[in-house]
């Protein structure tokens, strides 16, 4: 019975040992793994992934009392994971609520269904949708495209005069080729205008133009000026556009009339000196690239610097109409 016993104890002991070296290694390839999901994780990803830090006082305020901004992002089957995805995870969170249109499906963006994605007959059925499911939850439409970036909280600032229901829309305010003002880089609408694109407008031919065309802001410019909605003047205090038709790196120094001659030369308002500079109250930027949308993103909510104060709004004023980067 001893020797019995003494031969099946090596077995036991065998058994534990095999079992711990397993443990021992099912350990170690876990921590390999985490630290080679750690190492590869997108740069993009480690940026969104940080606390906000700053608008803590807008986020506290209550959803009944503050402007309530639905967001209408308008993409497609490229832009769907190359920039859309960016725009939901970045600044289209501040959106009381939002709605992707898109021409083909997505399982995370999960846009409304559309032919195609900057035509006029688009725009139409986007609205149609939004005032006929989405119409009791806004006080404002805000219209753009998967390339801007927008801070909402500067919009709500400048919204704050206004009531949704006056027939106004705001936008960077252009001439098109036809002597006829339209708003580009992003379109804003009361309540109450969109109440009248929908109802009124798209309902009779000679307010809308009933047909599809490329051109759908000019359309909608056309159509508003019919329904007796106004143009909003978007611009700061110093006359320099909120509504930026670039990327922000075109006016960080000044506008170059060679580079864009198109937005000098169509500008409702006169280009000049002061108003060639980024305004500090920038609301929306256009044709974004997803790393400079992280990173704007990153720089307005995340980038904390220490012991250093608000520059007064007049002092922004004078750097932002004197100063150049080198």
């Amino acid at each position: 019975m001893e020797k019995e016993c003494s031969t099946r104890e090596p077995k036991w002991r065998s058994y534990f040992i095999d079992l711990y070296e397993s443990l021992k290694i099912s350990v170690k390839l876990l921590l390999i793994f985490l630290m080679c999901f750690n190492f590869f994780q997108t740069d993009f990803t480690r940026l969104l992934n940080l606390k906000s830090n700053v608008n803590e006082s807008i986020a506290e305020v209550s959803n009944d009392t503050r402007t309530r901004i639905f967001c209408l992002i308008f993409t497609n089957e490229y832009g769907n994971n190359y920039i859309a995805v960016h725009g939901q995870a970045t600044w289209i969170k501040n959106c009381d609520r939002y709605l992707f249109v898109s021409n083909d499906v997505h399982a995370v963006l999960e846009p409304l269904l559309v032919k195609y994605r900057d035509r006029w007959d688009t725009m139409k059925v986007s609205l149609f949708h939004v005032h006929q499911y989405y119409a009791n939850d806004l006080d404002w439409l805000l219209m753009v495209y998967d390339n801007n970036y927008v801070v909402l909280e500067n919009l709500r600032k400048m919204l704050k005069p206004y009531s949704p229901d006056e027939p106004i829309n705001f936008g960077c305010k252009m001439w098109d080729n036809d002597n006829q003002t339209y708003m580009h880089g992003g379109i804003v609408l009361s309540h109450e205008a969109l109440r009248r694109l929908v109802v009124e407008g798209f309902t009779n031919s000679s307010l809308c133009n009933p047909n599809d065309s490329a051109y759908a802001s000019e359309e909608m410019g056309k159509c508003l000026k019919n329904l007796g909605v106004v143009d909003g003047d978007s611009r700061d205090a110093m006359g320099r556009q909120r509504f930026i038709p670039f990327p922000p790196e075109h006016f960080l120094t000044e506008l170059s009339p060679e580079k864009e001659e198109w937005f000098v030369t169509h500008s409702f308002y006169e280009i000049n000196a002061t108003t060639n500079k980024l305004s500090p109250e920038a609301i929306s930027f256009s044709d974004v690239s997803p790393a400079t949308m992280v990173t704007l993103h990153y720089y307005i909510y995340k980038l904390r610097i220490f012991g250093r104060k608000v520059l007064p709004q007049n002092v922004t004023n004078h750097l932002g109409n004197n100063t150049q980067l080198s």
